[in-house]
């Protein structure tokens, strides 16, 4: 697997995710928006390459990324306590303490939807937009979900992004749940393969 740095990481998450329906939702200013999601990726971007499953393709620059949770890591890639920033001291930050708390709550009901079976989940996958629709998505997307199979376990995601359903369909996963993120957020659909 290739290697990625966590600045490297942000970055190219940030450009993946920056019209993500989620992320328009959490940050819905067109010009804080990429500096608000590199900031929240890098976080976990840090989290992941400590304590998750980062695989990447790089020609030569790093044009697509995936961070995997397995179950003996899962719960590790949350901020240690003396860290800073933690993901919900940016939110508060971005957002202001009262939107912040009411995202918070609304995205807790998606921990729920997950598989009760021990299962790998894809927290994140982006493509930088200049690369997309060359495969380089659906090699790290193959290859968590073919390394999944051989653990015997589940491979499970969450998308807000409705044209990405078809994508993952075609990779095996399918829909398992719709769950809508409040009165005015986006729709999840949370899918697993099997």
């Amino acid at each position: 697997m290739a290697e990625i740095s966590a600045v490297e990481a942000r970055t190219l998450l940030a450009r993946a995710f920056v019209h993500d329906p989620l992320m328009v939702w959490f940050f819905p200013d067109d010009d804080a928006r990429p500096h608000a999601c590199a900031a929240m990726f890098g976080v976990f971007a840090e989290h992941y390459l400590a304590d998750g499953r980062v695989d990447v393709v790089r020609c030569p620059e790093p044009v697509a990324v995936a961070m995997w949770q397995w179950p003996s890591e899962q719960g590790g890639t949350a901020a240690r306590s003396d860290e800073l920033p933690t993901i919900g001291g940016l939110m508060t930050a971005f957002m202001g303490a009262g939107r912040a708390r009411e995202v918070g709550a609304t995205m807790k009901g998606m921990e729920d939807l997950r598989p009760a079976e021990p299962h790998a989940y894809l927290h994140q996958l982006g493509v930088h937009p200049g690369a997309r629709g060359r495969g380089f998505g659906g090699r790290l997307l193959d290859r968590g979900i073919a390394d999944a199979r051989s653990a015997g376990l589940v491979a499970c995601l969450d998308t807000t992004n409705p044209a990405n359903v078809p994508y993952y369909e075609a990779h095996g996963l399918s829909v398992r749940h719709e769950f809508p993120l409040g009165a005015d957020g986006p729709t999840v659909w949370a899918m697993a393969t099997g």
